[in-house]
């Protein structure tokens, strides 16, 4: 007997979640991406200094399942089709997991004089941009949630630039509580950081950025950590299955779009959880599970297992919904946290 097909369309967290989880003695299980390799994005901005290896090749990943580098442009969802190209691929089931696309608000000047911080290109290209600049050029970090301020904390311990946080909230680390985010906020004032918060960006210039009822701030390089938004995809797969919501594409307490045979997982879902790399790589446990045991599941619940975000001077904060903390010693945490997490990805998929 033949076995039905799974196709994947994306390939980042929830993606890696479904595969280390799924029976492929059961499915045969399909990757679309036009990225071949897994980018282990929690310690993207630190490797705007660092520049370690993040990367885990698809090929690495997952033997069992088969790798398309390509593109999803279109669905047909009456045909269960996906179409890439000039090539359709037929699907029994269709689980998107193509994550979100930066968001600008539509403010002028940020896609033309800003830098992204979103994939492995991105990190490479700001960090050469950075090795061709003077000792105390200005480099601001606009959007100071935990990329931001993981990029100000990181880029302030070259001690070569004199590094710009700006964001339009009355504090950073805003998903942090408040103690956290005002021991940040000292430690960054302690290492001269120039700190702009309940400061909206209304224009970026070639060299300035406009401040709503503010001075203009000059900058060398600026980068833009302002946001997630809705994917092109999500919008397609929306409007093919009358759906309607500006946020992504949204599933029931099953991840699954109504009675279909089509899923959503990570980023690209409307699940009522944070955009975490966390939340979606639980969603995509999750799901393959409910594919192992023919659905036969509870609902999906999230374990929040806390946030941990690197701010500086070998020092991190930390939170769950038991502790928090911050300091060097929550620093060593975070440390070993990445290199935890890092290998049990890449060990559990070579099982």
């Amino acid at each position: 007997m033949e076995k039905e097909n799974i196709y994947l369309v994306g390939f980042g967290w929830a993606s890696i979640g479904f595969l280390h989880t799924i029976d492929t003695s059961k499915y045969k299980v399909s990757i679309i991406s036009t990225n071949d390799h897994f980018l282990y994005t929690p310690l993207l901005a630190q490797n705007v200094v660092y520049d370690r290896d993040l990367t885990i090749n698809s090929s690495l990943l997952n033997h069992k399942c088969s790798f398309i580098k390509q593109k999803v442009s279109d669905v047909d969802f009456n045909k269960n089709s996906l179409k890439c190209g000039n090539k359709e691929y037929a699907y029994n089931y269709v689980v998107f997991s193509h994550g979100s696309d930066v968001n600008t608000f539509n403010i002028p000047g940020v896609q033309e004089n800003t830098y992204f911080l979103k994939n492995n290109q991105d990190y490479k290209k700001i960090r050469e941009k950075l090795l061709t600049l003077p000792n105390n050029a200005k480099i601001a970090v606009i959007g100071c949630g935990l990329t931001g301020a993981e990029l100000v904390g990181s880029i302030n311990d070259m001690k070569k630039y004199n590094v710009i946080a700006i964001d339009a909230l009355s504090r950073p680390l805003i998903t942090f509580n408040e103690k956290l985010s005002y021991y940040a906020t000292e430690l960054w004032k302690k290492n001269n950081v120039d700190i702009h918060l309940n400061s909206m960006v209304k224009q970026i210039n070639k060299n300035t950025i406009d401040i709503k009822d503010k001075e203009s701030v000059k900058f060398d390089i600026a980068i833009w950590c302002g946001g997630i938004k809705t994917n092109p995809l999500s919008y397609i797969v929306n409007n093919k299955l009358n759906l309607s919501n500006p946020r992504g594409i949204p599933v029931n307490k099953y991840l699954r779009v109504d009675n279909t045979n089509v899923f959503a997982i990570g980023d690209c879902a409307v699940t009522g959880y944070p955009p975490t790399a966390q939340v979606a790589y639980q969603q995509g446990k999750y799901l393959a599970n409910a594919f192992n045991q023919n659905f036969n599941t509870s609902p999906f619940v999230f374990s929040n297992k806390g946030q941990v975000g690197y701010i500086g001077d070998n020092e991190s904060v930390y939170q769950n919904k038991y502790f928090s903390g911050s300091g060097r010693m929550i620093g060593a945490l975070n440390a070993a946290i990445h290199l935890y997490n890092y290998g049990k990805i890449y060990i559990l998929s070579k099982l």
